[in-house]
């Protein structure tokens, strides 16, 4: 990290109400676990006086293109994002099954263990702790100058802010590259409460993985019941179908896919989606 970085991050101690804290990671993940590279992005951690919330940066490119062509173009992530209530375990995801996109409670408590290690991160002195939280043993480095008990994604609990966070098996890393003061707390509601309109449905946990499961039953459901009632054409990518049964390549497809891209932050929770 550039010490510039550092010196914004020394003006930001203490959060007055209605701010907004602001800051960046990139992110680099694995979503198929086989892979030999990594996938990049960017990733936004918003602590607000009442609520910290986690999200990928694209929203933010998204709600801003949005408001100059007074569009609602959408965008999303293969990521989940995450807002937490202040001094609160409880982390509402938003997450899709198909084309439904859905919200749930889970309960996330992370135990940390603090090491006397340390190493200079720009003009900082961060602190090692490790923890082991969703099937995963992770190494966070924690800078307590920046006096924030936050981290990406559900990663909170540390006497400092988490400023590098992966995993030992190398297949996820959050590296924060700069942060922002917004003056006032930052509106994300057409972006991620309710996705350009569309309110997510609340369920529970349990519940999103069983219609996960039933979506990779079926991925087009809909369209092969448009097609056997007839006198319908459906278009998918580019290409028309006109029998229920053409489309049995693309739900193989789909299927794999699914089962491929099948690797989570918290490799726990990754669905058993079975071979068709």
């Amino acid at each position: 990290m550039k010490k510039a970085l550092f010196i914004i991050l020394l003006l930001l101690f203490g959060i007055a109400e209605s701010q907004t804290h602001r800051f960046f990671y990139e992110v680099k993940y694995k979503e198929d676990s086989t892979q030999t590279t990594h996938q990049k992005s960017f990733a936004v951690l918003d602590i607000n006086p009442d609520e910290t919330k986690y999200y990928d940066y694209s929203f933010l490119e998204k709600d801003s293109l949005n408001k100059i062509n007074q569009s609602q173009n959408t965008s999303w992530t293969a990521q989940i994002p995450v807002t937490r209530k202040k001094n609160t375990n409880t982390n509402i995801n938003f997450a899709f099954a198909g084309d439904q996109l859905y919200s749930y409670p889970t309960q996330d408590v992370i135990e940390w263990k603090l090491s006397e290690e340390t190493k200079k991160i720009s003009d900082f002195n961060a602190q090692k702790a490790t923890s082991n939280f969703g099937g995963r043993k992770w190494t966070a480095w924690f800078v307590k100058q920046i006096p924030f008990s936050e981290g990406p994604y559900k990663f909170t609990g540390l006497p400092g802010l988490i400023v590098s966070l992966e995993d030992s098996q190398n297949q996820f890393s959050f590296n924060l590259i700069k942060s922002k003061k917004i003056d006032k707390t930052y509106d994300t509601k057409n972006i991620l409460e309710v996705r350009y309109g569309n309110k997510p449905i609340m369920i529970t946990e349990k519940m999103f993985i069983k219609k996960s499961l039933e979506y990779y039953q079926d991925p087009y459901q809909q369209d092969r019941e448009d097609l056997k009632k007839g006198n319908t054409v459906v278009e998918i990518e580019g290409v028309k179908y006109t029998k229920a049964s053409d489309l049995i390549p693309l739900i193989k497809d789909e299927q794999e896919y699914i089962r491929k891209h099948n690797n989570p932050i918290e490799r726990n929770k990754a669905i058993n989606y079975p071979v068709k």
